[in-house]
């Protein structure tokens, strides 16, 4: 199998620097620090992959989730992810951030949506956190997977994570084609591939763990489009993105965009949406 192992530092991706700036998007819109947030409201800003709530309202129906269901969130990053699926359910969430501040954020975020009993974070390595066999029925995974070293160990955990026939949902990124020598560097900066494999690989890889896969969407076309759209609508606000965390926060996040639809353009990368169960 062949895995793209590139990067040890997750910040030299351009979405994670200064999760803060989601308290400046709030604040724009009268929520200021302690100030309740409505769910709703905040899932225009803490989701971190592509389709927002919609995507997550994909897994909610293909995993059949309801109210006494145990969840594991692996990369929960704001807590977007968790956060809606037990608003909508009513289900319980361990959400794992590997960074430090995202998971700090998200904390604080959780508290003042009021779903503290339902959403519990983790700021811990997945690959490192103790997890009792068949702990939960349910793992999801959003755009986080790719970024995870040890691409066997990981499946094989989430794996012993769940109860026999749980199930796993997750959107990840596909390698198409292998960068050559001047793309390697770029992606390694602006991507953290640690663990990127090919369509092939991703399957095979999938069934060794103990997985029946049941649902299978190439979202490839589909995240094309996105990205370049969200890239088009990001700069066309420009303006009122600057005069809520200035010209270099813009500058970062336009790069991301800006890369990641380069990335699917030109045919470097693809996207799954995948739904498997656990083989017994």
């Amino acid at each position: 199998m062949r895995i793209l192992v590139l990067n040890n530092d997750i910040k030299s991706m351009q979405l994670y620097p200064r999760p803060e700036r989601i308290f400046s998007d709030l604040e724009a819109l009268g929520y200021g620090p302690e100030v309740p947030l409505p769910v709703d409201v905040l899932a225009r800003f803490d989701q971190l992959h592509y389709h927002g709530i919609d995507a997550l309202n994909v897994a909610i129906s293909a995993c059949k989730i309801e109210a006494q269901d145990r969840i594991l969130e692996v990369g929960s990053g704001w807590g977007g992810c968790a956060r809606h699926i037990a608003h909508a359910t009513g289900a319980t969430i361990t959400a794992v951030e590997l960074q430090a501040d995202y998971d700090r954020v998200a904390r604080d975020l959780t508290a003042r949506t009021d779903l503290n009993g339902r959403v519990e974070h983790v700021n811990a390595d997945f690959l490192e956190l103790d997890i009792e066999p068949g702990t939960f029925d349910h793992a999801v995974s959003w755009l986080a997977l790719f970024h995870i070293p040890r691409r066997s160990e990981y499946l094989e955990k989430l794996h012993r994570s769940l109860t026999p026939n749980g199930t796993l949902f997750v959107e990840d990124l596909y390698m198409i084609k292998e960068p050559d020598d001047d793309e390697l560097e770029d992606i390694k900066q602006h991507l953290f591939p640690n663990s990127l494999v090919g369509e092939k690989d991703y399957f095979s890889s999938l069934e060794m763990a103990g997985f029946d896969v049941s649902i299978v969407d190439d979202m490839t076309v589909d995240w094309t489009e996105f990205t370049s759209d969200r890239l088009k609508s990001f700069r066309d606000s420009r303006k009122l993105y600057i005069s809520i965390h200035g010209i270099q926060g813009y500058d970062i996040i336009e790069t991301f965009y800006s890369k990641m639809a380069s990335y699917f353009a030109r045919g470097l990368v693809g996207g799954l949406r995948i739904a498997a169960t656990r083989r017994n």
